[in-house]
């Protein structure tokens, strides 16, 4: 149970920034604890990129309908119009599978490893994450840096550039906005609520916990 812990606490402490990237976004109580990050005046911004639609038919079937209704539970909270839910397009417009489990909190703590943001990784599965939690202003450098070079990266910008489009414009979110003319992060698409979505989310379906 230390990688749902550990994620519990990095949410509940973040102060400026939550960036998740992950192939998987399904778990309750992430989606809870990010919702309610989300409502706080203050609170945090929350970035999730994650794939468009998986290219398995039964992940499609399970995983992505059981994540749609999290996501827009976020949006829900959002009154502050600090969350953004993305997915990565090639620059011909070709969706990108994201398969890597990576968190950043702040630019205090760097996870990366094997665990998603889902049920079966909270405790069902084994995996194994390296966390990294700044002690200097080096470090804090250094994990601010690494979250800059990945959203750059599929944004197809340099990353000082994303770098100071951030900081002029206070914040994650606002260096996304500015710098997805090419539209490289899109929107997350989810249509309409429907009963196999229902189905699927309440049962864990795929996703035991």
């Amino acid at each position: 149970e230390e990688v749902r812990r550990l994620t519990l606490a990095s949410i509940a402490s973040a102060r400026h920034t939550i960036y998740l990237e992950n192939q998987y976004f399904t778990s309750h109580r992430v989606a809870h604890a990010l919702a309610a990050r989300l409502r706080e005046p203050e609170g945090p911004e929350v970035v999730l990129l994650v794939t468009g639609r998986a290219p398995s038919w039964f992940d499609h079937l399970t995983m992505d309908y059981a994540r749609n209704p999290l996501v827009r539970g976020l949006k829900a909270a959002d009154a502050f119009d600090r969350f953004r839910a993305v997915s990565p397009v090639t620059s011909a417009g070709a969706p990108i599978v994201v398969h890597s489990k990576v968190g950043v909190f702040d630019d205090r703590i760097l996870r990366v490893g094997s665990a998603n943001l889902n049920n079966r990784s909270e405790g069902f599965d084994t995996e194994c994450d390296l966390a990294i939690e700044a002690r200097t202003s080096t470090d804090r450098a250094a994990i601010a840096g690494f979250r800059d070079r990945l959203l750059s990266h599929y944004l197809a910008v340099d990353a000082d550039r994303f770098a100071r489009v951030r900081i002029a414009g206070g914040g994650v979110v606002a260096a996304i906005d500015a710098l997805n003319d090419a539209g490289r992060l899109a929107p997350l698409a989810m249509g309409p609520p429907t009963w196999w979505e229902d189905f699927v989310s309440r049962r864990g379906l795929g996703d035991p916990s």
